[in-house]
């Protein structure tokens, strides 16, 4: 490195990874104050002659970039100290598990027990226990079913479901490969038909997204993360090295550690995947490397999802029924009131939605979907199935109230 690019590097070692993994564009500066930390460094990387003002703007925002010369020149060194920071071994360990295209091929087999038995649901709109083990004991990558424990943040269904199924479900369920039927029962729709026939790269791609859309919510900056171990192509890469490496973009999440997060919703969910394999060594320790799959997917700039949103997201909604606020924000939590009643006040409040506050928001002329809406709109997590269902069941009783009061 030289003493020009060493002095480039210093202080703005993260927020230059940050921009080096971004496509070649032009960058709002609020996105690159949020990179580098300080509005003062870009100001400074403007004087030193590498990133230029540029004359487009866009919504009123001005925007910089970087000549393809300097911006391949920073990439090398920038991505060449990333990599010094790993322990890596061209060999790797013997044994080692590689899950490439089974996940895929796992939705396939979920849609077609769905197709072709009759899957009941519970009250909340989750699979009855004896269909879940059915249906766990016929996929290639076994799982057990849950035994409580606290469980929420990475998806729709994560509390009702293991890991890996819960992933799998939710994408079915949000690309409508599936419906949970008002009858009870949980169905395939015709866009199933269209997903076994379309393309492996297309299928794997697709859950790949949704997997770091979704995990984002908690993980907020799970989109660098996935793309830190694109750069670590070919080589095994020791696991606990990497965690080093990467360590300012993994944040740990309510009842998750930072190494729960980064080995169980991170480098376990990239295994099943197919993004990377993992094995041991002799002495124990854990290494990955990145497949062919994963390369094919994140280097193709076709990864990449919105921008992170989490302080305008202040809502943390619970398959409880509880929803904690974790800022003041008056214009969200008074519209919060209308449906949930205060049930703890302090620094970060608790709310309890029941079925007569949220009737009192259907009072209040708003019908269910606005109201799940809202919530899916300002929580950091998504909002819990049975949360959705529940709401849903509400309205309907509301709604036959309204029409026969005898009945209410």
């Amino acid at each position: 490195m030289t003493a020009q690019t060493h002095k480039w590097y210093v202080g703005r070692e993260l927020g230059l990874l940050r921009l080096c993994l971004e496509q070649d564009r032009v960058y709002a500066r609020e996105e690159l104050t949020a990179w580098f930390g300080t509005e003062d460094l870009i100001d400074a990387a403007v004087t030193e002659g590498w990133l230029f003002p540029t004359s487009r703007v866009t919504n009123n925002r001005s925007g910089y970039c970087i000549p393809q010369e300097i911006r391949a020149f920073i990439y090398k060194h920038v991505t060449d100290s990333f990599r010094e920071k790993l322990i890596l071994d061209k060999d790797g360990p013997l044994i080692y598990s590689d899950e490439q295209h089974v996940l895929a091929q796992d939705l396939d087999v979920f849609l077609e027990y769905v197709r072709n038995q009759e899957v009941t649901l519970t009250q909340d709109g989750a699979i009855y226990k004896r269909h879940l083990i059915r249906l766990l004991q016929l996929l290639q990558v076994q799982e057990e079913t849950l035994n409580g424990g606290w469980r929420f943040g990475y998806g729709r269904r994560f509390h009702d479901y293991p890991d890996r199924f819960a992933l799998m479900y939710d994408y079915a369920f949000s690309n409508r490969l599936i419906e949970e039927r008002d009858d009870g029962l949980l169905a395939v729709t015709q866009l199933s038909d269209e997903w076994l026939e379309d393309s492996a790269v297309n299928r794997e791609r697709s859950m790949a997204i949704f997997y770091i859309s979704l995990y984002r919510r908690a993980i907020l900056k799970l989109p660098v993360i996935v793309k830190l171990f694109a750069l670590t192509k070919d080589d095994w890469v020791n696991l606990d090295s990497m965690l080093k490496a990467v360590a300012p973009f993994v944040n740990e999440y309510y009842y998750d550690s930072v190494d729960s997060v980064w080995r169980e919703r991170i480098v376990k969910m990239m295994m099943h995947l197919g993004l990377i394999r993992i094995g041991e060594d002799e002495s124990g320790q854990q290494w990955f490397q990145t497949t062919d799959l994963c390369q094919q997917l994140l280097t193709t700039g076709q990864t990449s999802v919105s921008p992170e949103t989490r302080s305008k997201q202040t809502l943390i909604v619970q398959p409880n029924f509880n929803v904690i606020a974790t800022a003041d924000e008056p214009s969200v939590t008074g519209e919060l009131a209308r449906i949930a009643d205060i049930k703890e006040t302090g620094a970060v409040r608790v709310y309890r939605i029941s079925e007569s506050s949220f009737i009192r928001g259907l009072d209040a002329e708003r019908n269910c979907r606005h109201w799940l809406t809202f919530l899916e709109q300002h929580s950091q997590t998504p909002v819990p199935g049975n949360i959705e269902k529940t709401l849903l069941d509400w309205e309907k009783s509301w709604l036959v109230a309204r029409v026969d009061p005898m009945t209410s």
